[in-house]
C-alpha cells in the first residue's frame, strides 16, 4: 500500500496524459477511441477516488481544506451517476430538470476533481516523501 501511495501521483499523470492523447485522438475522427476514451476517464475516477479516501481516513495525511472538498464534491458526482444509472435500470420517471442538473454536475465536476486530486498528490508527495533530511 505505502509503494501505491509512493507512486500514486505518476500514475495520475500517466492516466491523465493517455485521457489527453485519447481525446485528440478522438477529435481526430477515430470512432473507436471514444471506448477507450470512456474507460480510461473511469479508471481515473476510480483511482483517484479510491486513492483519496484512503488518504482522507488515514492518520499520517492532514485533512486539508481541499482534500475534504475533494471528498465532498467526488462522493456527490458518484451518488448523482449511480442515482442515474439506477433510474435507467429500473425505468423510473425524473423529471427533466433533475435529469440535466445530474448531467451537467457530471460535466463540470469530473475535470475540477482530476486537477484538484493531482494538485493534492502533489502536495502529499512533497509533504510526506520529499522531507529534507535533518
Amino acid at each position: 500500500m505505502k509503494t501505491i501511495l509512493k507512486y500514486e501521483s505518476r500514475i495520475q499523470e500517466n492516466l491523465i496524459g493517455l485521457l489527453l492523447i485519447l481525446i485528440i485522438a478522438t477529435v481526430a475522427r477515430v470512432d473507436w477511441l471514444w471506448i477507450l476514451l470512456l474507460v480510461d476517464f473511469i479508471l481515473i475516477a476510480i483511482f483517484q477516488y479510491t486513492i483519496n479516501l484512503i488518504k482522507f481516513f488515514q492518520k499520517s495525511y492532514k485533512k486539508t481544506l481541499s482534500r475534504k472538498i475533494y471528498v465532498f464534491l467526488s462522493t456527490y458526482c458518484l451518488l448523482m451517476f449511480l442515482g442515474l444509472i439506477s433510474f435507467k435500470v429500473f425505468d423510473k420517471d425524473f423529471s427533466a430538470s433533475f435529469f440535466n442538473f445530474c448531467i451537467w454536475s457530471l460535466v463540470i465536476f469530473p475535470p475540477i476533481l482530476i486537477i484538484q486530486s493531482l494538485i493534492i498528490s502533489y502536495s502529499d508527495k512533497k509533504e510526506i516523501y520529499e522531507k529534507p533530511a535533518i
